[in-house]
Formats: structure tokens, sequence, C-alpha cells
């Protein structure tokens, strides 16, 4: 089952890899504002910072982190090799500060690497909630003492009323923005696909994980950026 999840995620991906940067702005609401809070939180105190990104896709994540840091590296992960090569011909005047691997997240293997801060925008909630606490571990053990890691994504809410009620919101957000049609068909995917976990269980996990400092540090509808520190 987990296996054909991936296959499913995988093919999502790829189907749409080549205008993702312009529909992600019709899906996500506030997008911009939420990117830059990701970007914004990640505070690496080296100035050759050693950085991590799950879910590097068209490496648009990337891209601001090294204008943060211009002297970064960064080791980026994700499942689709279309979308890795859209990254790479984006990042090609840094591609010798930028490792691409194509592997599925919830195998992730970072070796004996170590990093100063780690990202994850909208690649999280793909995962089951074991496999995100998983995750979450295997950040936190390869992190410096005072590493970072920004965790941007769709979320639920303690109250299933709650969650509903934001839902809705975002529906008739994505409506207004593709039309009924496409924007209920990304509404029901979101539905059959997506594995969103509340904000105040994700919190825990990382507290679980050894953070000793977790936060909700931006919310918008039903999306959120957390920040946690080793």
């Amino acid at each position: 089952m987990e296996k054909e999840h991936s296959v499913l995620v995988k093919k999502h991906f790829e189907a749409k890899y080549y205008d993702y940067d312009v529909l992600i702005r019709k899906l996500i609401p506030n997008y911009e504002q939420m990117h830059r809070s990701v970007i914004d939180l990640v505070d690496a105190k080296s100035e050759k910072p050693a950085l991590l990104d799950l879910g590097i896709g068209t490496g648009e994540t990337a891209l601001h982190l090294l204008q943060k840091y211009p002297q970064a590296t960064i080791d980026g992960f994700d499942i689709s090799p279309k979308m890795i090569e859209q990254g790479k011909a984006r990042l090609q005047e840094k591609s010798g500060q930028v490792r691409f691997t194509e592997q599925d997240i919830k195998n992730l293997d970072l070796e004996d690497r170590i990093y100063d801060a780690g990202v994850a925008v909208l690649s999280v909630h793909h995962l089951t909630g074991e496999q995100k606490q998983e995750l979450f571990k295997k950040i936190f053990n390869h992190l410096r003492e005072g590493g970072i890691f920004v965790l941007g994504d769709i979320v639920k809410f303690d109250s299933e009323e709650e969650t509903r009620a934001k839902e809705e919101e975002w529906r008739a957000f994505l409506i207004q923005n593709l039309g009924q049609k496409e924007g209920q068909y990304w509404f029901e995917n979101y539905q059959e696909e997506d594995l969103p976990s509340s904000v105040n269980e994700q919190l825990q996990w990382l507290r679980d994980a050894g953070f000793s400092d977790a936060k909700n540090a931006w919310e918008y509808m039903n999306y959120a950026v957390f920040f946690a520190r080793k």
C-alpha cells in the first residue's frame, strides 16, 4: 500500500512538474508569504552552511536559500526525476553547490551527513503520521547542535469542525482561482492522496524527536510553517 501511494505521488508530480511554479501559487493561499516565512526562519550561523532541502522539486526554495547564503551547499531530495531535471536547469549556475538525489523522503538516507539547517516545503504531507515521526527523528539526528528545521505544509487541526471549516475555505479559494471544475478536482485530489496531520500533533512529534524549541511560526487557512531548533 505504501509503495502504491509513493507511485501515485510520483506520477502526480511528474504530470504537472512543467508548470508547477505557476500552479502552486494558484493552489496555496498566501504562498509567497508562506515561502518567505520559511526562508526567513532559516538562521544558519555559518557563512557556508550545509543545508538540507526535502522535496527540492524545481529548486525554488534552494534558489532563495542560496540568495540568502551565497556560499551554502545544499543537499536536495525529491521523488520525481522530472522535477529534479527542472531544478537542475534552474540552479545551473550554482550546480557545484547543490546535490540532487532522487529519493522518496519516507526512505530518506542521509548517510553520515550533518547539516546546519533543513527545510521541507509542501513535501511532508505525503507521509503518514508514523512516517513523519521517523523523518523528524532522522532530521534531528543529522543536525548540528543549534541546527534548525523549518517545515511549511498543509495541516489539519485538533477539532474536526475547525478542519472542515478551513478546508471549505480553501476549496472556495481553489474554485475562485481555477474555476469550479479544476478547483474541485484539486480539492478532491487532496482528499484522496494527501495525509496531513494536525498542528499540535506535529509540534509534539518535533519535541518527541528531541527538538528543544518547536513552534507554529506562521499559519493561514489550512497551511502552517513550523520552526524547530536542536
